[in-house]
């Protein structure tokens, strides 16, 4: 019976520290919500009260292709602004395909020009950021209120990471782009042990992950810049970069570093915590066995990890693939002109994969092997 109550009493106790944890991921999210929609309350943000369709006219463009432009009416009720509380009535032509329109549908939000005359008001876009705050929410509600300090602590490393991605951007943009590689190896050096204090604490863990980390995400890398000087980076269309930012292969370089960095982070940190996690549980596990152990999970995770980076990359392929396919080019040159940046990428980041599995193993079963034979 006591053992009955002193459990229940326990489980009580956890309860209302979910509770507490999940709270406080509530009051975060609603401050977060409150200091994004604040700049809207001086914008005319209004909701489509009725939206119908007035005309349709197919179109066709000059290779071909046709289309419906759709022109709609739409019935707007301002809810912020100057005219807050008006009711307007604008026009809104979209295509069909909707590649470089929107199509909106009653109850959307729109953002409006900031101008104190209804007549001269205009549709600038949706207002998405509601979906995507819904969306936060639950995402840290659950990680608050499942995991508490570890899902607090992911979070955190997110937001940080996030804070340093912009000051990069900025610092880029002030540059003109001329040093954004630079920028980038500084971010890798800074973002590395930060996120991973932050995963594992002040702890061996942090600096086996973290070496292991910069090391393979750098070697992969520059042996991958060896062989693309040596080869003259022959097949490799970096003019078919995004929107053509200059300069293509510095940006190409940039951005290969942040993919390996994330792909080589995510195994070591798991080959870590594994090796640990069984040193922890089997105190007497020689040298040998922690290694072969840290090996073998880095095989079994090898595969499905650059399969997700290949899907990663066929997702954000597919659509560029449609367009071209769309405009009369062969499926050949569709694949030739947009698949040899992704390609390389995924490539390069394999590289790291398979390099960060032994450097891995390596340093956790040499590192805390030493570690619990010192005592420390």
């Amino acid at each position: 019976m006591r053992v009955t109550l002193v459990n229940g009493v326990k489980n009580l106790i956890r309860t209302k520290k979910r509770l507490l944890w999940l709270c406080g991921g509530v009051l975060v999210w609603l401050l977060i919500v409150f200091l994004t929609q604040k700049p809207y309350l001086h914008q005319n943000v209004a909701v489509v009260e009725n939206a119908s369709v007035i005309k349709r006219q197919t179109v066709q463009s000059e290779y071909h292709n046709q289309d419906v432009l759709v022109t709609q009416k739409l019935q707007l009720s301002l809810l912020t602004g100057k005219l807050r509380r008006h009711q307007c009535t604008i026009k809104n032509k979209y295509y069909q395909s909707q590649a470089t329109s929107v199509c909106y549908h009653t109850h959307d939000l729109v953002i409006l020009s900031n101008t104190r005359k209804l007549q001269n008001l205009t549709l600038i876009s949706p207002k998405r950021d509601t979906i995507l705050l819904i969306l936060f929410g639950i995402v840290l509600g659950c990680l608050l209120g499942l995991f508490k300090e570890h899902g607090a602590r992911a979070w955190l490393s997110a937001s940080l990471n996030c804070l340093l991605f912009i000051l990069l951007l900025q610092l880029a943009t002030k540059l003109h782009n001329q040093h954004i590689l630079f920028l980038v190896i500084i971010f890798t050096w800074l973002a590395t042990p930060l996120t991973l204090t932050l995963v594992f604490g002040y702890s061996r863990q942090t600096l086996i992950a973290s070496v292991a980390t910069l090391i393979s995400t750098f070697l992969a890398v520059g042996l991958s810049t060896v062989v693309l000087i040596t080869t003259q980076s022959q097949g490799i269309h970096y003019e078919t970069l995004d929107y053509g930012i200059q300069p293509f292969q510095t940006i190409f370089l940039a951005e290969t570093l942040l993919g390996v960095l994330g792909a080589c982070m995510d195994e070591t940190t798991d080959i870590t915590a594994t090796v640990y996690q069984l040193l922890k549980e089997q105190p007497q596990i020689t040298y040998k066995q922690l290694l072969s152990s840290g090996m073998n999970v880095g095989r079994e995770i090898i595969g499905p990890l650059i399969n997700i980076l290949f899907y990663l990359f066929l997702a954000e392929l597919l659509p560029i693939i449609v367009l071209y396919l769309r405009n009369g080019n062969t499926l050949q040159f569709a694949l030739s002109r947009t698949m040899t940046l992704g390609y390389t990428q995924t490539v390069i980041s394999a590289l790291g994969i398979v390099l960060a599995v032994p450097l891995t193993a390596f340093l956790a079963a040499y590192w805390l092997r030493g570690k619990r034979q010192c005592g420390i």
